[in-house]
């Protein structure tokens, strides 16, 4: 990996979110860009090598670029799964809210934000909160949280 994907990595702050953010120039199919793919790529592949060293706010920001992406170029990166895996298993509900962002950003997405593997304990932690967050939610939002609930206990089932 380059020493510039490590400099970034080390260094992250939020307010370095924007030299990963979709940068979309808002078309599609042979003119479709985004103008920070390519240093985002950079960073995605130095994470699937060194996920430890990555902080939860670069992990977080990077999976907001990545399924924002996903739902604009009609397909998805496998990076996601891992992204969506790290955010959880080391983040827990306080990252449930991004998780479910970006597992709303289209049917990609969703399902490989779906592809995740996680402790028993965590699924347990999330699968109670989500059913919590659905018995208090809005209608609009309930059909999400019963969503979420329905996909940990799934994942419940198989947990280690």
């Amino acid at each position: 990996m380059t020493a510039l994907a490590v400099d970034f990595v080390a260094s992250y702050t939020p307010s370095s979110e924007a030299k990963i953010a979709f940068a979309w120039n808002g078309r599609h199919g042979a003119d479709f860009d985004d103008a920070n793919m390519a240093f985002r790529t950079v960073i995605g592949d130095y994470f699937e090598e060194h996920a430890q060293a990555c902080s939860l706010p670069l992990i977080a920001a990077l999976y907001r670029a990545e399924t924002q992406w996903a739902k604009e170029a009609w397909c998805v990166k496998s990076v996601v799964a891992e992204l969506a895996q790290e955010l959880l298993q080391r983040g827990g509900v306080a990252y449930l809210d991004v998780y479910l962002a970006g597992a709303c950003c289209g049917m990609d997405a969703c399902m490989e934000s779906g592809n995740i593997s996680l402790s028993k304990t965590r699924c347990e932690e999330l699968l109670a909160y989500c059913k919590a967050s659905a018995f208090n939610a809005e209608a609009g939002l309930r059909e999400r949280w019963t969503m979420l609930a329905q996909r940990f206990a799934c994942l419940l089932a198989g947990a280690a």
